[in-house]
């Protein structure tokens, strides 16, 4: 069990939390929502100098400290408790966050880890994902397999809706929500700790380039699928 802001948690009670070892920064995960910028923002906010890899951050067991997964760390908890850092998160349209989770992970699939997970859509699923695919088609009947197969809240965290991830209306609670689309919000959140100048530098930057035109997977059907399926994202943060 550990306690913040006074209230008593189990481990499997909170998101996952990153944060450096200097600043009273910490950073609530949110996949597929600006969550390449946010960790490279925070490695920089301690360090003042950028992380040397896009993609490694992720992975780094040094670059950051995480709070996660069942055993929480004694040590790590008590530097938690003396930073008593803000939190802060990235959400994002989630139609563009659905696009783009079915774009890298499920059709491209550069990632290692979803090679089952690719293999049983495609071979059980009927989810077309070889190279003469048609985007919308795959991307439309990923969805459906998603509305009809998942419970989302137990689900992978790149699909599962963000107030899920974010735990949103449970006692955890997250300082600073920013929308990926609001850029004057994020400009202002970045400014405050990095300063006006090094914050419009950094959000020229480009960590995830996109390499797809979201109109290339959008149809109305899959607009109103999406909007059923993440209502209470839609509601929560986009109302």
């Amino acid at each position: 069990m550990l306690l913040i802001d006074g209230k008593v948690y189990e481990s499997q009670e909170l998101p996952r939390i990153l944060f450096g070892p200097h600043r009273p920064l910490s950073y609530v995960l949110n996949p597929k929502a600006a969550c390449t910028l946010a960790l490279h923002f925070l490695f920089y906010a301690n360090h003042n100098y950028r992380y040397f890899d896009v993609s490694r951050i992720h992975f780094s067991t040094t670059a950051l400290f995480r709070l996660e997964g069942p055993d929480l760390d004694p040590g790590l908890l008590d530097a938690y408790f003396r930073l008593a850092p803000e939190r802060f998160t990235f959400v994002r349209d989630p139609l563009r966050r659905f696009v783009s989770g079915f774009h890298e992970k499920i059709l491209v699939g550069g990632d290692p880890g979803y090679l089952q997970f690719r293999d049983e859509l495609t071979s059980l699923y009927g989810v077309d994902l070889s190279p003469e695919a048609n985007p919308a088609q795959s991307c439309l009947a990923f969805a459906k397999w998603l509305a009809s197969n998942v419970d989302l809240k137990r689900f992978d965290p790149h699909f599962r809706p963000q107030h899920v991830n974010l735990m949103v209306g449970s006692r955890f609670t997250i300082d600073t929500i920013l929308r990926l689309e609001d850029r004057d919000a994020v400009f202002a959140f970045f400014s405050k700790w990095i300063g006006s100048e090094k914050a419009k530098w950094f959000l020229s930057l480009k960590f995830n380039v996109q390499t797809y035109s979201i109109d290339e997977y959008v149809t109305d059907e899959l607009k109103a699928l999406v909007r059923a399926i993440y209502a209470d994202d839609y509601r929560i943060f986009y109302a």
